[in-house]
């Protein structure tokens, strides 16, 4: 081998580790941009799921107040046949004691 070849292979060696050095900066970066792709990815599904969990809170509430009125309703059913009852049977009560009492 000549001085001519060794210096043509260490001239091709350097251009190999220059291109080497590129490679690796454009996978370095190709990395970091998939990074920030699934960051960004993630962040807007965070906040889908956060609207989506927000929306299933806002219809349990909505089930829950409609639950709470019909349940308050039957109560005031409740209480006025209660007070209808006890009239009625106090009425009754005081007709047979004066029918009672003749």
């Amino acid at each position: 081998m000549t001085d001519a070849d060794v210096t043509l292979i260490s001239n091709r060696l350097e251009n190999l580790e220059g291109l080497i050095g590129r490679i690796e900066a454009l996978i370095v970066k190709e990395i970091d941009d998939l990074k920030s792709e699934q960051i960004a990815d993630l962040r807007r599904e965070n906040e889908r799921l956060a609207d989506d969990q927000r929306r299933l809170w806002e219809a349990v509430r909505t089930l829950e107040t409609d639950r709470n009125r019909a349940h308050g309703g039957a109560k005031v059913i409740s209480g006025l046949m209660t007070f209808i009852a006890s009239i009625a049977g106090s009425s009754a009560a005081a007709a047979l004691i004066t029918h009672l009492m003749k």
